[in-house]
């Protein structure tokens, strides 16, 4: 008898799964990351103000494509979540391949995006090193387009398991983890493009 208590205290499932306590402490590691990126972009910006090395510039337009993209794969990432809770198995492959080619046209679009930059002569490397305004904008949206690759990767990921049937309705865990992580880096492009747009 006591015996067969120990055994359900050690069967018995964690509050949290650990993939999703992972995925968890990835999203605040990142947020921390990109705090810091933002708190730097304050704390410098009036001093070189004062001091006249800081470019004012328009933010390229395809970063404002990009924010609809972001949008419009949060919708299809609902969707296939939806899907896949509900059993319609043909629609979660659907949603994913949707969610995965946005994914991609995000990333395209920001390619383009840092093509206008450099087209404005703002590079990474300003020619005259003490005016770093564009630098800022460049670290961050690279950083995190290197996020957003990973949450194209969980989604091919997804898009192979759906093919082989291991997500459904009984099975949603990973689907869960990628669905939370791209909500993520959809919602951190938000506040990143609003905070450049209106702090440039």
């Amino acid at each position: 008898m006591e015996n067969t208590q120990v055994q359900k205290i050690k069967d018995k499932p964690p509050l949290i799964a650990p993939a999703k306590f992972n995925i968890i402490l990835i999203m605040m590691s990142s947020s921390m990351l990109f705090a810091a990126f933002l708190s730097a972009f304050m704390v410098h910006q009036p001093d070189a103000k004062a001091k006249e090395t800081w470019t004012y510039f328009d933010l390229p337009v395809f970063f404002l494509v990009s924010l609809v993209i972001a949008a419009l794969s949060s919708v299809t990432m609902v969707l296939a979540k939806r899907a896949g809770a509900a059993d319609e198995l043909g629609k979660l492959k659907t949603f994913i391949f949707a969610t995965l080619m946005l994914g991609l046209a995000f990333c395209v679009s920001q390619y383009l995006g840092w093509q206008q930059l450099v087209e404005m002569g703002l590079t990474f490397v300003n020619p005259r090193p003490e005016d770093i305004s564009a630098s800022y904008v460049w670290v961050i949206t690279v950083v995190h387009v290197v996020h957003v690759l990973g949450g194209i990767i969980l989604l091919f990921i997804a898009l192979v398991k759906s093919f082989k049937m291991q997500i459904h309705k009984k099975q949603m865990t990973f689907l869960s983890v990628t669905n939370t992580y791209w909500h993520f880096v959809g919602f951190l492009w938000f506040i990143l493009y609003l905070f450049l747009y209106f702090a440039r």
